[in-house]
C-alpha cells in the first residue's frame, strides 16, 4: 500500500499567513518522508477571482502568486528583509495577504533582471505570454469578466487592435511572478520525489468563463455572440444538496474539441502531468455524461443529462502524451458507462469511508485511493459526533474500539486492502467541523480559509500518521 496525506498548500504553516513554497513546505515534506508517506497531495494552485476557489481559476496553467515564497526573493537580491504578516492566523485572510504580497513582488519586479533562465522559460511555456496579457486586460477593465470588455480587448486575440506598448511593464510583472512560481515550485517538487514523495495534483474538470482558456478559446465552450455561455455546469441534486449545484461555468463544445483532436484537454492534461506526478481529475464522470443547466436558468434542477466523447478523448491523449498517470474521481451517483470508461483505460478511482456508511465498509479494493473524506467533506471528528448512536455502533464494528473513534476509523483506512490511502491534515489533526475546508454550494468568507498555524502543529499531524501507519 502507498499513502500520503491530503494537505492542501493554502494551509501550510509560513510567516505570511498562506502556505507558500518557502521552508516549512520544504519541512513538510521531510515529515511526510520521515513518516513512511509516498504522497502529498495538494488542491488547485491556480489564481482564483471567485470566493478564493481553487476550483474558478483565471488560468487552468498558472500558479497563483500568492504562495511564492518572499524570502527567497530576499536570498535571491530583488528584496530588503521580508516583515511577518499574519503569521500565526488560524485562517486565510487571502485579500489582505494578497494585497500584501503584492507590494512586495512589484519591488521584487522592478529590481529583476532577465537572464537566460528567464528567457528560456518564457519560450517553452507561451501560456504565460498568454496569461500576462489577459491579467493586464483585467486590470485595466476593471473585471475578468472578458466579455464585458470594449471590443478592441474582447476581440484582442482574434484581431490585435490594442496597441500594447503602453502595457509592457505590467504585462511584464505577470510574466515575472509566474516564472519565480514555477522555479519554486519545480524546485520544491524535486526536493519531494527525491526523499521518496509523489505530488498528487487536482485538475478542475470545468474552467472558469472569466479566464483566458475562454478568452483565447471561444469555440471550445457553448457561448453566445456576446461571449456568454448558452449552457453551464453544474450537477443535480445529490448527496450534498437537495436542490443540486449550479457551478456557472461553460459547459465545453465537444464538437469543436473533437474536431480539433482535442487539443485543449492535450495541452492542459500535458501540463498537469510536468507539474505534477500523479493528477486527480475532479467529476471525471463528465467525459461520459455531464449536467447541462440552460445559462438563463436559476437551478440545477432545470438540467439535463448529456453525453461527451470520453473513449476518443482518452485515446487521442494517451497517443499525443504517452504515459500519464490519472486518477478519477468517480464519486456519487453514476450511470455504469462511467466505471466502464474508467476501467478502460485502468484508471484508479476513489472511495471515501464517510460515503460508506450505507452502502458497506467492504467496497474497498486493491484498485482505489481511500480516503477518510476529501475537501469537501466534514471532518472525520465533526462527522461522527452529528452520527446517531446507531450509526457509531455499527462502525465501531467495522473499526474496533481500542482507538477513540475518529482516530480508529483513521487506521482502518491505512490498514485497508485499498492500494492508495490518503488522509486530510484535518483528519490527523483531530479537528471539528468550525475547521471545516469546504461546504459545496455554498459561496462565503468561510470556505478555503482551513489554516494549519504552524509547523509544530503540521508535524503533530503528519508524526500521528507515521504512527498509525506503523501500528499493526
Amino acid at each position: 500500500m502507498n499513502c500520503g496525506v491530503l494537505f492542501p498548500l493554502s494551509s501550510f504553516p509560513s510567516n505570511h499567513g498562506i502556505g507558500d513554497l518557502g521552508k516549512n513546505a520544504y519541512a513538510v515534506i521531510d515529515a511526510l518522508a520521515n513518516n513512511g508517506a509516498n504522497y502529498l497531495q495538494i488542491l488547485p494552485f491556480h489564481p482564483s477571482t471567485q470566493a478564493n476557489s481553487p476550483y474558478r481559476g483565471v488560468s487552468t496553467f498558472a500558479g497563483d502568486e500568492i504562495y511564492i515564497d518572499l524570502e527567497q526573493l530576499v536570498e535571491m537580491g530583488l528584496l530588503d528583509k521580508v516583515p511577518e504578516f499574519n503569521a500565526d492566523a488560524k485562517i486565510v485572510y487571502y485579500d489582505k495577504i494578497r494585497a500584501f504580497k503584492h507590494k512586495y513582488l512589484l519591488k521584487a519586479y522592478k529590481n529583476f533582471r532577465s537572464n537566460d533562465e528567464y528567457d528560456l522559460f518564457l519560450k517553452k511555456c507561451p501560456w504565460v505570454y498568454d496569461y500576462a496579457l489577459y491579467c493586464t486586460f483585467a486590470n485595466i477593465n476593471d473585471s475578468y469578466d472578458w466579455a464585458s470588455w470594449p471590443q478592441g480587448f474582447k476581440q484582442y486575440p482574434k484581431f490585435h487592435q490594442v496597441d500594447l506598448s503602453k502595457y509592457q511593464a505590467e504585462i511584464g510583472y505577470y510574466q515575472f511572478v509566474q516564472y519565480i512560481f514555477y522555479l519554486q515550485w519545480f524546485t520544491l517538487k524535486k526536493y519531494a520525489n527525491e526523499h521518496g514523495i509523489k505530488i498528487i495534483g487536482d485538475m478542475p474538470f470545468y474552467v472558469d468563463h472569466g479566464s483566458v482558456e475562454v478568452w483565447l478559446d471561444n469555440e471550445s465552450f457553448m457561448l453566445d455572440s456576446n461571449g456568454y455561455p448558452t449552457d453551464v455546469a453544474g450537477v443535480p441534486p445529490d448527496y450534498f444538496s437537495a436542490t443540486g449545484q449550479y457551478w456557472g461555468n461553460p459547459i465545453y463544445n465537444w464538437e469543436h474539441l473533437q474536431n480539433n483532436e482535442f487539443k485543449f484537454w492535450v495541452d492542459r492534461i500535458g501540463w498537469a502531468c510536468k507539474i505534477f506526478d500523479i493528477t486527480r481529475i475532479d467529476h471525471f464522470r463528465a467525459f461520459d455524461s455531464y449536467w447541462d443547466i440552460p445559462a438563463a436558468s436559476t437551478s440545477a434542477i432545470d438540467g439535463c443529462w448529456k453525453y461527451a466523447p470520453g473513449y476518443e478523448l482518452f485515446d487521442c491523449l494517451y497517443a499525443k502524451l504517452g504515459d500519464i498517470e490519472l486518477v478519477a474521481e468517480d464519486l456519487g451517483y453514476l450511470r455504469p458507462e462511467v466505471i466502464e470508461l474508467k476501467d478502460h483505460y485502468h484508471l484508479k478511482g476513489m472511495k471515501v469511508f464517510q460515503f460508506m456508511l450505507d452502502e458497506g465498509f467492504d467496497k474497498v479494493d486493491n484498485n482505489s485511493y481511500f480516503y477518510s473524506g476529501t475537501h469537501d467533506n466534514e471532518t472525520i471528528k465533526g462527522w461522527i459526533d452529528n452520527l446517531d448512536q446507531q450509526s457509531c455502533d455499527k462502525i465501531v464494528e467495522t473499526v474496533g474500539d481500542k482507538l477513540p473513534l475518529n482516530l480508529a476509523i483513521l487506521d482502518y483506512c491505512l490498514h485497508s486492502k485499498a492500494s492508495d490511502v490518503i488522509i486530510p491534515i484535518w483528519d490527523l489533526l483531530g479537528v471539528d467541523n468550525d475547521q471545516r475546508f469546504n461546504v459545496p454550494g455554498e459561496v462565503n468568507d468561510i470556505n478555503w480559509t482551513y489554516r494549519v498555524p504552524n509547523l509544530m502543529t503540521a508535524k503533530k499531524g503528519i508524526d500521528l500518521f507515521g504512527k498509525l501507519r506503523k501500528d499493526d
